[in-house]
């Protein structure tokens, strides 16, 4: 006799949800793995993989260490031995509330209650999704996207992510383009399909195309969902690392939010200082039932006291922060984001201009052969057996295949020898595409 599908699922040793969890593969985590099981070393490995993959940065390495070294940073004290506000200590809440008031320039005063405390962004989307919203729920993000969002809303909290496709152009100005309107009519579509949209989330910068967003674009998103009665999320976890002498960056909390209780900032540590390992993101928002249903979650998502504590210390010393660190750290991105534009140029590929950020978003299609998802898959391949990570494009959820996102702030001799042996993948490629095209012409000749 045949089992039931309950009987089946009775006899598994994971839940239908732990199953869900354990078979999920992610692109970026599986390539990461990949990178590390063999990380180049000039001396030890130079046949190593070079990660430009992961959007983590090495250009204030030294600098942090010796900061975080010198100071009380990490002193044990007894204190850390007992139970304490998983939410977020008083001195860390403060001393958030200070650097983000000196830096964002928010609208309304910054009180310490408005910030909930989470071991990184990664936490701070997932607890949101929670709060928020309930299973089959949607939130919509303009992709192409950090793609990792799709999975940390709907592993515990069993939300979906509906994208709103930002589209190639013809050049750079009209690529990519977000506007209100579309993000209108894509709630709208939804909803009449009978969706339950709950929140919009903006990755401000975009990752991956770097993109900061003009004050007047963010109140007409901010107005969309404020008409719709759903929740706007700014992800700001770039925000300091804007790198362009363009327009400066304007958070979300420097604006009058149409519907206070329903926007939430999310910042962190990882990006702007560099220290993704420290896991520390904090959740800003003024609605006292989102604020109590976050306090409790972060019950299971608490970062330890002793970590609190020296993230507490760095931002205490606003001399080294703001005038030393931040300064620093924009010069180095610029410089090695123009490094890096110019290398690729020289290849042939296609950049798309950033503002801020870890990455380069460029369009590798003139090495294709057709433009296709197997193609660009087929080349990242390629790259990765030159011993070179970088991440493709339409794991980012982009429509248009054929562009890929590369991580520029590796260490110094890590970009050179990663762009070098990118250029030598590309070389070839464009050597057997000229093959081709001559065969091609040959064959049609003939024809004739």
């Amino acid at each position: 006799m045949s089992k039931t599908s309950r009987e089946a699922e009775d006899e598994m040793l994971l839940s239908l949800r732990g199953k869900q969890t354990a078979d999920y593969k992610d692109f970026l985590f599986i390539y990461k793995q990949r990178a590390s099981a063999d990380p180049y070393d000039a001396v030890q490995n130079p046949h190593g993989i070079i990660n430009m993959g992961t959007a983590q940065s090495h250009l204030m390495a030294e600098e942090l260490t010796q900061q975080l070294s010198r100071s009380s940073a990490f002193a044990f004290s007894k204190k850390y031995q007992q139970y304490y506000d998983f939410s977020g200590i008083p001195e860390l809440k403060e001393a958030i509330a200070n650097f983000l008031t000196r830096h964002m320039n928010p609208h309304k005063q910054l009180l310490p209650e408005y910030i909930v405390v989470m071991p990184g962004a990664t936490s701070c989307i997932d607890a949101l999704a929670h709060a928020l919203c309930d299973r089959g729920d949607i939130i919509i993000t303009a992709t192409p996207s950090y793609g990792c969002i799709f999975r940390d809303v709907n592993d515990h909290a069993g939300v979906i992510v509906e994208p709103l496709n930002l589209v190639q152009g013809k050049d750079s100005k009209t690529s990519f383009i977000l506007e209100a309107e579309a993000l209108r009519t894509h709630i709208q579509s939804l909803k009449a399909s009978g969706r339950r949209v709950r929140a919009f989330i903006l990755l401000h910068p975009n990752n991956p195309l770097g993109d900061v967003y003009e004050p007047e674009l963010l109140h007409d998103l901010m107005a969309v969902c404020t008409r719709e009665k759903i929740h706007f999320i700014s992800d700001e976890v770039y925000a300091l690392s804007v790198f362009d002498e363009g327009p400066r960056f304007h958070s979300v909390l420097s604006l009058e939010a149409p519907d206070p209780e329903r926007t939430h900032v999310i910042w962190s540590f990882s990006k702007d200082f560099n220290l993704a390992g420290l896991r520390v993101g904090v959740i800003v928002n003024v609605s006292p039932q989102v604020t109590s249903c976050l306090r409790a979650v972060a019950e299971y998502k608490c970062v330890p006291h002793i970590i609190q504590h020296a993230a507490a210390t760095l931002l205490n010393d606003t001399e080294w922060c703001d005038k030393f660190y931040l300064p620093t750290n924009r010069a180095r991105l610029a410089k090695a984001y123009k490094e890096t534009c110019k290398r690729l140029e020289i290849m042939g590929a296609h950049v798309r201009k950033a503002r801020a950020g870890f990455f380069v978003w460029f369009s590798v299609q003139p090495f294709m052969k057709e433009n296709t998802e197997e193609e660009e898959m087929a080349l990242q391949e390629e790259i990765m057996d030159a011993g070179l990570y970088i991440a493709p494009g339409t794991k980012f959820y982009c429509i248009s295949p054929g562009w890929m996102r590369l991580v520029f702030t590796v260490p110094k001799q890590e970009l050179n020898e990663g762009l070098r042996r990118l250029e030598g993948v590309l070389r070839r490629r464009q050597a057997m595409l000229k093959i081709l095209k001559t065969s091609k012409c040959a064959e049609s000749l003939e024809k004739k």
